[in-house]
């Protein structure tokens, strides 16, 4: 045999074929979820809690997802750090291309749903590559941000402040907490959902242990994902129309503490203003003001247990005339940038991270 026809075959035996698409099952050990998923199905793993990811390291040109959509859920697609393209998952199952033509080597996939609980529920039921799975990059930190619709990031790629809520306006994947947590290479955990509140009804604590927070009966393991920085930014709906008594919503709102304290002793809490509250609306209530009290109260009775790892964290209220206004007045990607910057400045602060 001539030499170069023994190069010729060494060649086509270590050339990648990736032509060859392999399933992988959605339990593969080489796949991460980051965020709250339901596993009790045996054919994937379901979420509905905004910005729940799935990390997927792959060696070789493509990747696609198999997927079971209840809704009108987006995903945003991140390959090697760049946010590429948007999915939108028909109803019911489906196969998607991710990526395609890349360069033979190894990538990292994150696959992020941009919207939150009530557009839909998605499950995850496979993954096909040209190649082979390899572990993605794993994160050392986690941010957890628990709120209502301004971490959801609803209408935050909205025209206007005119415009009502769409699925195609609502990015979770920039959020404030999403951007920070991309800043010191953390996971993100985003417990939020609009509409949502503190106390006394349709609060956030009653569905803080779920993993699907419309089934009662998707426990999730708290010890799992036990979050370095909490960031709760619930009042907003609180005091929507009316203030709420201040005894009693302080007491709900340190208590709620209490259990995240229990679940996560070393983390720090931050407790937020939002950027929609203010003094000019309603005008008699004096609502921002009364919040920024009330948070006082709420700070000294943490303190009376000594927990001295929490404080306020107030987010400006957002400039029209510098931010723009998303849709049904809320933060736009501006204004989250903005946010984000403000809690980055704290954890550098106050963790030297």
């Amino acid at each position: 045999m001539s030499s170069v026809a023994f190069a010729l075959i060494v060649l086509s035996v270590l050339a990648p074929t990736p032509n060859r698409t392999t399933e992988f099952a959605s339990t593969d050990p080489h796949i991460r979820y980051v965020g709250r998923f339901d596993f009790r199905q045996a054919d994937g793993p379901r979420c509905s809690w905004p910005a729940s990811s799935v990390q997927v390291g792959f060696k070789g040109t493509s990747l696609k997802i198999k997927v079971k959509e209840s809704g009108l859920d987006q995903l945003q697609i991140v390959m090697d750090g760049t946010p590429t393209t948007i999915l939108k998952p028909s109803k019911g199952d489906g196969e998607y291309v991710v990526a395609e033509n890349l360069p033979y080597g190894v990538h990292q996939a994150t696959i992020c749903k941009r919207t939150e609980t009530f557009v839909g529920t998605l499950q995850f039921t496979g993954f096909l590559t040209d190649g082979e799975l390899v572990h993605p990059k794993r994160n050392k930190r986690v941010i957890e941000v628990i709120g209502d619709s301004i971490s959801c990031g609803y209408g935050n790629e909205g025209k206007n402040k005119e415009e009502h809520f769409l699925p195609d306006t609502e990015n979770a994947y920039m959020t404030y907490g999403a951007i920070a947590a991309r800043q010191f290479d953390a996971d993100f955990v985003d417990i939020a959902w609009s509409g949502r509140k503190m106390y006394p009804d349709n609060t956030v604590p009653e569905i803080y242990d779920l993993a699907l927070p419309e089934d009662k009966e998707s426990k999730w393991d708290l010890k799992q994902q036990i979050p370095d920085v909490i960031v709760i930014n619930l009042a907003t709906n609180d005091f929507g129309k009316s203030n709420p008594d201040e005894k009693l919503w302080t007491q709900a709102y340190a208590s709620f503490i209490g259990r995240l304290r229990e679940r996560a002793p070393k983390a720090r809490i931050y407790c937020a203003i939002g950027p929609m509250m203010s003094d000019n609306w309603p005008p008699q209530n004096k609502a921002l003001s009364t919040l920024q009290r009330y948070m006082i109260d709420v700070i000294g009775l943490r303190a009376a247990v000594a927990d001295d790892n929490i404080q306020v964290l107030e987010f400006a209220t957002q400039d029209e005339a510098k931010e723009g206004i998303g849709s049904d007045w809320h933060p736009t990607i501006t204004a989250h940038q903005r946010m984000a910057n403000g809690l980055i400045n704290a954890i550098r602060r106050d963790l030297h991270w």
